[in-house]
């Protein structure tokens, strides 16, 4: 009978675990909203099937709810209730309402991600003066896309590698050595490398950055201006109590192909863990991920093992 009790008290603590472990990881407060922004000419976006896997990434996490603005305006309606705003690489100026309204949602604490791309020619991919002007929007001074000015033309940048990279320098391999601050921890963490193809941020404060290019990594201008060596790409930082990103390359989370990977660039390397990160460190919330409660399960089961062991043990000891 006893042995029956304990049986069934160690059971007890197995069921309470792992509940009690996933509502510590997710706390119950409702669906978080994220809204991807597709309604600014973006040269990759959902019609296109340019962000499939991406978005499909939220599309079996039931404590997010994901919104694509196709059409209209960004405007207080669009972004109410909005936890977390999606600007990849728009191709079309904002309006002065669109403007404030992210502004404003940005003051009340909202997360803001904004994404260039590179540029490495005359046509035009990456598009650094439009995010500026939303970073301006927001008072953002301390750090900016990289734009050039050529014949009175804004014109972004690329960053290029000719010792890290795969198949050619525009496709650079970013490695997450040298990791120090808190945020680059949480956003890096159980990443080893990341494939990116993208511009460059410009900034003298160091603490706005997550990642750099290697020591062998430059930024240059369609014409083949060096304008800066090591750039930074990544970017991450509060502005009271909202969360912002600044990633210089949407094509590293895109389902086109990766040239010499055979993959698309959101399977390249660590992407597709560095995008649910970022997305982490965004929404202060973690990801739905069954390994921690897995380990708990096996542990508890262990548990059970060791305690039922020693019992029997001592109840042959004690009958002898």
């Amino acid at each position: 009978m006893r042995r029956t009790n304990l049986v069934m008290i160690l059971l007890g603590l197995l069921v309470f675990a792992v509940p009690f472990h996933s509502a510590t990881a997710f706390p119950e407060e409702g669906q978080m909203t994220i809204v991807f922004d597709m309604s600014h000419d973006q040269p990759l976006s959902i019609d296109n099937r340019n962000f499939t896997q991406a978005i499909n990434f939220f599309r079996g996490h039931t404590e997010y709810l994901v919104r694509i603005h196709s059409e209209g305006e960004i405007n207080s309606t669009a972004l109410n209730r909005v936890r977390t705003l999606v600007i990849p690489n728009p191709g079309r100026n904002y309006s002065a309402v669109e403007l404030e309204a992210i502004a404003d949602f940005v003051n009340e604490g909202g997360s803001l991600f904004l994404l260039g791309d590179y540029q490495i020619n005359e046509r035009l991919i990456g598009n650094p003066r439009v995010l500026n002007q939303i970073l301006h929007a927001i008072s953002e001074d301390r750090i900016s896309f990289t734009s050039v000015e050529q014949d009175n033309i804004t014109q972004g940048d690329s960053i290029t590698d000719s010792v890290n990279n795969i198949t050619v320098p525009f496709n650079v391999r970013i490695s997450s050595a040298g990791v120090t601050s808190e945020i680059q921890a949480a956003i890096f963490s159980g990443i080893s490398e990341v494939v990116i193809a993208g511009g460059s941020l410009s900034t003298n404060d160091s603490s706005l950055v997550v990642s750099r290019g290697a020591n062998s990594s430059q930024a240059i201008s369609i014409d083949g201006q060096i304008i800066q060596e090591q750039p930074p790409w990544l970017a991450a930082f509060t502005t009271g109590s909202a969360r912002i990103v600044l990633c210089s390359s949407t094509t590293m989370f895109s389902d086109t192909l990766c040239a010499g990977l055979n993959a698309s660039w959101f399977q390249s390397g660590d992407n597709s863990v560095l995008w649910y990160r970022l997305f982490n460190w965004m929404t202060r919330r973690l990801i739905y991920d069954p390994t921690p409660i897995l380990i708990t399960f096996v542990a508890m089961v262990l548990l059970i093992g060791i305690c039922l062991f020693l019992y029997s043990f001592w109840r042959v000891k004690r009958s002898r």
